[in-house]
């Protein structure tokens, strides 16, 4: 039976070890890539949510039913997965709550 701290180590996975270093650090540097890209586009994300918040045509609520229902055709699960995460993180929602306070439309 293999137990859980074998598994773990500090925190990490063990992980069966790369092919070479010269893979380990091109496996590195692309994900410090990756990370680098979906935090812009979470950034235009929220951006453009709170724009139309600041406007009044969306609110919370509005977007998270838009992302869990409607036409399956529109994105993949993961898409929408991706798009739901970014939306329930604590900061969006208490930027939401700001502009709202509990009503479609800003005083």
């Amino acid at each position: 039976m293999i137990k859980l701290k074998d598994i773990l180590n500090e925190g990490q996975l063990n992980e069966e070890p790369f092919s070479s270093s010269e893979a380990k650090k091109i496996m590195d540097q692309s994900l410090r890539e990756y990370a680098k890209v979906l935090r812009k586009a979470q950034y235009k994300i929220v951006k453009d949510w709170m724009s139309k918040a600041k406007s009044g045509t969306l609110d919370f609520f509005d977007i998270q039913r838009g992302l869990s229902g409607g036409d399956m055709s529109r994105a993949h699960q993961y898409e929408t997965d991706f798009l739901r995460d970014v939306l329930r993180k604590d900061k969006i929602i208490d930027r939401f709550r700001s502009y709202f306070g509990g009503r479609k439309r800003k005083r």
